[in-house]
């Protein structure tokens, strides 16, 4: 005879899979995030709309340092992308957010497990045994949706977790760009202030002959050894400001200091903007929206806590259980093996808390303000990526203004200076007058370098403020990684 409860079964089946029908869990609402993003992204830049006005091509600004062409960077942004501890470090965090949604949907779904056990009882008088094997099965439908926003907030901590991983990347790529062109830039500042040195040894040499012959005085010699050893005293500071940027790179690259002096290049030019700033297209605020990994990481938080909220105000409804179980129950293990072994047993239960102080409103308050902290954190992302970006681009732009005006000046300080040489060879200026023009060319030559290495790292931080340094691509890399 088949037990009752077998012939019981399709009844609370039928029921529970009608009821989870309704269980679903509406999409976040469009307008999540509030107005503001939409109201403070619309329109075009304020220091750039007109200058680099245009449509960004988004593989130029994924590599945006292939724009330098530049070897040398491409090869150590590449290697940064490869062994770069943070990188690494949000990769792992990314497939820890991927296994926990993995575990997520695999607890709303049916739990089967086997069992088998042996057992003798002995009294004065009696003995037996008995020898059960079996498997069981659990679910609980989600009646109340509970389970399905739990589900959409791990999917949400998924994607916030690969875009926390874009924006590691982002960062990256541009921490590498702007400590190499640094680096290049306090060597070619280097090479300036050698150059200077020896023309101003040079001139102390010339200077002590001219003492000598009668034709200078004492005040002469001291005037050129001070402005010789000035100039030689900034060699050593230089020369620190040089290494400490190559510890920079070899940290961002995950390589000791001394491994990857050995792989670069003794010195090279700086990285030339020019050529890059002809091409620059700026887009408009709205492509922030979509091209800012750390505005995707804020709107997937702010949707998984969306989902949480809406998890906690479901947790209180009713909720079934369905739990079942058939196996094998005899006093031999020759018995197991009859039909009369057989046993089946199901059950259902509802669980509904009727009162509990409070509680449940309690928790839903609790995840109600957290979603409007989340709403500010949105919002506090939008103003501060729109900042960036017009911080940068009114730095690139004054940089440009300042380059042109200090061409200008460096070639009329060596102007000058060449007209200084030549009335002091004729005894027509003093010593004094020629050192002030060394000076004053040294000063605007580094001014002029300094400058041209601001425009290309003002160049970098725009890239970085529009979101340059990543692209959908690279999610293969991190899953393979």
């Amino acid at each position: 005879m088949v037990p009752t409860t077998l012939r019981l079964a399709p009844l609370p089946l039928i029921l529970a899979t009608l009821l989870s029908a309704c269980a679903s869990v509406s999409p976040p609402p469009s307008d999540l995030s509030g107005p503001l993003a939409a109201r403070a992204t619309s329109g075009i830049w304020l220091h750039g709309g007109g200058t680099f006005i245009g449509q960004r091509d988004p593989a130029s600004l994924a590599r945006w340092w292939g724009q330098f062409h530049e070897p040398e960077l491409d090869a150590l942004v590449a290697l940064a992308l490869e062994r770069n501890t943070e990188l690494r470090s949000a990769r792992a965090t990314l497939r820890q957010a991927q296994a926990a949604r993995a575990a997520t949907e695999a607890g709303a779904r049916t739990q089967v497990g086997s069992s088998a056990s042996a057992q003798r009882s002995a009294s004065r008088d009696s003995a037996g045994n008995q020898f059960q094997l079996g498997f069981s099965a659990s679910w609980e439908p989600d009646l109340s949706g509970a389970q399905a926003a739990g589900i959409q907030a791990a999917e949400a901590d998924e994607q916030a977790a690969r875009s926390d991983l874009d924006t590691t990347r982002m960062s990256l790529t541009a921490e590498v760009g702007l400590a190499y062109v640094q680096w290049r830039g306090a060597q070619a500042r280097g090479r300036i202030t050698r150059d200077s040195l020896a023309s101003l040894e040079q001139t102390l040499l010339l200077t002590r002959w001219r003492a000598q012959a009668g034709l200078a005085s004492g005040l002469d010699v001291e005037q050129a050894q001070l402005s010789t050893e000035q100039t030689r005293a900034s060699l050593p500071a230089l020369a620190t400001e040089i290494a400490q940027y190559e510890h920079q790179l070899a940290l961002l690259t995950g390589r000791a200091p001394a491994e990857l002096r050995g792989t670069l290049a003794a010195e090279a030019r700086v990285p030339q903007a020019d050529a890059a700033l002809e091409r620059l297209a700026v887009g408009l605020p709205a492509d922030l929206l979509r091209q800012r990994p750390d505005l995707r990481a804020a709107e997937a938080a702010l949707q998984a806590q969306w989902a949480r909220w809406q998890q906690s105000q479901r947790a209180g409804w009713p909720g079934l259980s369905l739990s079942g179980s058939v196996g094998l129950q005899a006093l031999t293990l020759g018995g197991l093996g009859s039909g009369a072994a057989a046993v089946a047993a199901l059950a259902a239960s509802v669980d509904w808390s009727l009162f509990d102080g409070g509680q449940r409103a309690s928790l839903t308050a609790q995840q109600a303000a957290a979603l409007d902290r989340s709403r500010a954190v949105y919002d506090g992302a939008v103003l501060t990526a729109l900042k960036d970006v017009e911080d940068s681009l009114v730095a690139l732009r004054g940089t440009r203004e300042r380059s042109a005006s200090l061409q200008q000046a460096a070639s009329a300080a060596a102007n000058a200076l060449l007209w200084q040489r030549q009335r002091q060879a004729a005894g027509l200026t003093d010593v004094a007058t020629l050192l002030e023009a060394q000076r004053t060319e040294l000063g605007t030559l580094l001014s002029l370098q300094s400058t041209q290495t601001d425009l290309s790292l003002n160049l970098i931080r725009v890239y970085k403020a529009l979101g340059g340094g990543w692209s959908v691509d690279d999610h293969e890399t991190a899953n393979a990684s």
